[in-house]
């Protein structure tokens, strides 16, 4: 498949859609003047030092379509679920997909049940494979492993995990780093920092987490998604990090001063890469529509918001 930068990705989208339907989606003003802050790369420096941030999404695939339609143009980022036990090629069609479209993707890694296998090691040669096909397409490209493990996975399995599986996806415009679980930073720091003891940070180009809103639609919780993004760049300060790259693998709110306050955090923060709303239902989030979804719309159209120059 041809790769098209964002601005043609956008106009390709505008001429499917139509005046009337463009309009309805942006907003007021163009097409290209929603199409945001040109970069020359979706590179993690280069995106930084234009003073960007690539703003994407996460949906399933049978909606993603759809899921682009609804919330219009401006998209510099998909996130991708994988699984090294289901082969090297899972979801490489919809990477494909990301890097025609302009977009950076953001790959996730799981490994099945087999924790303990992937920690001795028998799950390096697919990973190997794995980012061979990724790295074959030339393009800056975010890979995780094991996104948010409290709950799923030991530290010391996280860590045994990583060992093995993050120096093989480093390789030629691959980035990888952690995803954390965002909620941690709210009252277990600590249990937050045995997750990233010294030694990963060490293999990490970059830092992520997943942050959502507590509480409920119907009852909103104290803890905001926003908040997490500057306690984020303290912590790395602390950590003595401050300038790795951070990315927001997942972020959803239940109103659309909570998505906005995101947005403008993702902006605001320094280093910050790449933030992906959740724009499905379950387990936490909940999908954009009314006032929520113009919030993400707003973020969409805000001058920061990063794309491939044309």
């Amino acid at each position: 498949m041809e790769s098209i930068t964002r601005r043609g990705a956008l106009r390709m989208i505008a001429g499917a859609t139509g005046a009337m339907g463009a309009a309805a989606v942006a907003g007021p003003g163009s097409w290209e003047s929603a199409s945001a802050r040109d970069v020359p790369s979706l590179a993690p420096r280069a995106v930084i030092s234009a003073g960007a941030t690539l703003i994407g999404m996460s949906a399933p695939a049978a909606v993603w379509g759809q899921r682009v339609r609804e919330v219009g143009p401006g998209l510099g980022a998909r996130r991708i679920f994988a699984d090294l036990t289901r082969g090297p090629d899972d979801q490489v069609r919809l990477v494909e997909q990301a890097h025609a479209a302009g977009m950076l993707p953001v790959v996730s890694y799981k490994v099945g049940a087999d924790a303990a296998g992937a920690a001795a090691g028998r799950l390096n040669a697919v990973a190997d494979r794995a980012a061979a096909r990724l790295a074959s397409f030339g393009k800056a490209t975010a890979v995780a492993v094991c996104h948010e493990p409290y709950g799923d996975l030991t530290p010391a399995q996280y860590a045994a995990i990583s060992t093995q599986l993050v120096p093989i996806f480093k390789r030629g415009q691959l980035r990888v780093g952690p995803i954390l679980n965002g909620y941690l930073l709210d009252s277990k720091q600590s249990t937050f920092a045995s997750y990233c003891p010294d030694a990963l940070f060490g293999l990490w180009n970059w830092f992520g987490i997943d942050t959502y809103e507590s509480g409920t639609m119907a009852a909103p919780g104290s803890y905001k998604p926003a908040d997490r993004l500057p306690a984020l760049a303290a912590y790395l300060r602390s950590r003595g990090h401050g300038a790795l790259p951070i990315g927001v693998g997942e972020y959803n709110g239940y109103s659309a001063t909570s998505l906005t306050a995101v947005g403008n955090a993702l902006f605001n923060t320094p280093n910050v890469w790449f933030g992906c709303v959740w724009n499905n239902t379950g387990p936490k989030g909940v999908v954009l529509s009314g006032a929520r979804l113009a919030a993400f719309r707003t973020t969409l159209a805000d001058p920061r918001c990063g794309g491939l120059v044309a």
